[in-house]
């Protein structure tokens, strides 16, 4: 079989979910690390450098556009699992075995992964694409004595719009809840779990991912908003 035909099967596919969903995995680890430079009391300076740093840098933005295409291929895998499946049970068992064939979580993942990805869309739309093609102010920045965008700035002012800040809310109980299936399940689709480890997989995976990245990416723009 060759191999763009075994990435057609279901196993295939479930592995590129895997793979991909590692990889974001990481990816909000970082993302969060920088984000949490907004809540700083230094006007802005560590943030407007960060950003400055991750939109000029090459290699960053070669990653970041590489990282677009694998959410855009994580979600349109994923769908195509979950319509597959249910193409292949078209009609639901007269009794059903949810509770004991599938966590809760597994079985919102379609929703959740929804959900996730309309607020990605507009988090996208609204700083990422601002940035690069809006019209952000500038500001000198202290160690080159060159301008740069002042995005803290712009994000400072758009969290104070409480539509926004809940609409950050709920995407992030999407993440939440996304995360706490999706890290175990890829462990699962790896051979990765094993009895000796499935409680630290569970705890990095429920406590880490699932609840404490997710309330650290919606406590921003709360405090900002109440700030």
């Amino acid at each position: 079989m060759k191999w763009s035909q075994f990435f057609d099967t279901s196993i295939g596919k479930k592995l590129l979910v895997g793979a991909t969903g590692f990889f974001l995995c990481s990816f909000v680890l970082v993302h969060l690390a920088g984000n949490v430079q907004l809540l700083y009391n230094d006007g802005g300076k560590a943030f407007n450098s960060y950003a400055a740093f991750m939109g000029h840098n090459s290699l960053i933005q070669f990653i970041a556009w590489g990282l677009k295409i694998v959410i855009l291929l994580h979600a349109i895998i994923a769908l195509q699992l979950t319509f597959s499946n249910r193409k292949a049970r078209p009609v639901k068992y007269a009794i059903n075995p949810g509770n004991q064939t599938s966590s809760w979580f597994s079985r919102q993942m379609a929703i959740m992964g929804s959900i996730l990805l309309i607020f990605i869309i507009i988090h996208l739309a609204d700083f990422w694409w601002k940035f690069h093609f809006g019209n952000v102010p500038t500001i000198n920045y202290e160690a080159t004595g060159e301008p740069v965008k002042d995005l803290y700035t712009t994000v400072q002012y758009a969290f104070k719009e409480g539509w926004l800040v809940a609409l950050y809310v709920i995407g992030m109980i999407g993440l939440s809840f996304h995360l706490i299936h999706g890290f175990k399940s890829a462990f699962q689709t790896f051979g990765l779990n094993h009895v000796k480890y499935n409680g630290l997989i569970n705890f990095i995976g429920v406590w880490l991912f699932g609840i404490l990245i997710p309330i650290g990416f919606a406590a921003i723009p709360v405090v900002i908003f109440f700030k």
